[in-house]
């Protein structure tokens, strides 16, 4: 694609964006529970490096001072367990990385309440719940895979921090 083309499709996106973001807002607010308006949306350009910075933490999420954990379909309750418990230790505010938004930007907001709306809010993006931290250090996932019946649930947490919290939540 030459630089024409890119600025033609960052622009279509940005149109889409628009047109989208009141819907996606709302929809986030009901399935928080809190109010989310535009102001807490990052820009679109910052947004797609916040998106290869998660990229690249998940990545090094296969290392052992991350935590990563596959659950079968009959652990879902576990996996909500663990969000729970991470909701309750965690109150920092994070970039939520979703496919529902990608036109709309990264939203700012509060760990915990993605962490405690967990299952709403996969239900809302489609298959995930993706959060980094506003330092970009601090990173976690818990991915939906429906048709896995053997890791129906991956849950990873990187960074210096939130590892070590997972571990303490781990229903094991």
């Amino acid at each position: 694609m030459n630089n024409r083309q890119e600025r033609i499709a960052f622009l279509s996106r940005l149109n889409r964006g628009r047109l989208q973001m009141p819907s996606f807002l709302s929809a986030l607010s009901r399935t928080l529970g809190d109010p989310i308006d535009a102001t807490a949306l990052a820009p679109l350009p910052n947004s797609d490096v916040l998106l290869v910075t998660f990229r690249n933490g998940y990545q090094a999420a296969q290392s052992p001072w991350a935590y990563r954990r596959f659950f079968l379909r009959r652990d879902e309750s576990s996996v909500f367990r663990l969000a729970a418990c991470l909701a309750e230790r965690l109150s920092e505010d994070v970039y939520f990385l979703t496919k529902k938004g990608a036109n709309c930007g990264a939203v700012r907001v509060s760990v915990a309440a993605l962490l405690k709306h967990a299952k709403a809010v996969i239900s809302l993006d489609g298959d995930s719940v993706s959060a980094l931290s506003l330092d970009g250090v601090e990173g976690l996932l818990i991915d939906y895979n429906p048709d896995d019946e053997q890791q129906t649930y991956e849950v990873a947490v990187w960074g210096d921090r939130w590892p070590v919290q997972a571990l303490e939540c781990d229903p094991r």
